[in-house]
């Protein structure tokens, strides 16, 4: 009965053509290479674009920080 099992998962995943890879395959391969190559271009815009918001995040909340404590120094004065 094991055999039977092994034998059945293992023709799940065997090739049913006669003549090799169909169009339908190549086609998703080379759809798969050509996402890889676009994420692989993305990959350093990405970065950038991350550290130039934490970037901004952190000049808001020291100009922020600095505007308050301007603005009550002149206040008391």
């Amino acid at each position: 009965m094991k055999k039977f099992i092994l034998l059945l998962m293992m023709a799940a995943h065997a090739h049913a053509g006669w003549f090799g890879p169909s169009k339908e395959e190549q086609e998703i391969k080379q759809c798969r290479q050509e996402l890889k190559e676009q994420r692989q271009q993305t990959g350093g815009w990405e970065i950038a674009a991350g550290v130039m918001a934490i970037g901004a995040v952190v000049l808001f909340t020291v100009g922020t920080a600095l505007g308050s404590t301007i603005r009550r120094e002149v206040r008391h004065d």
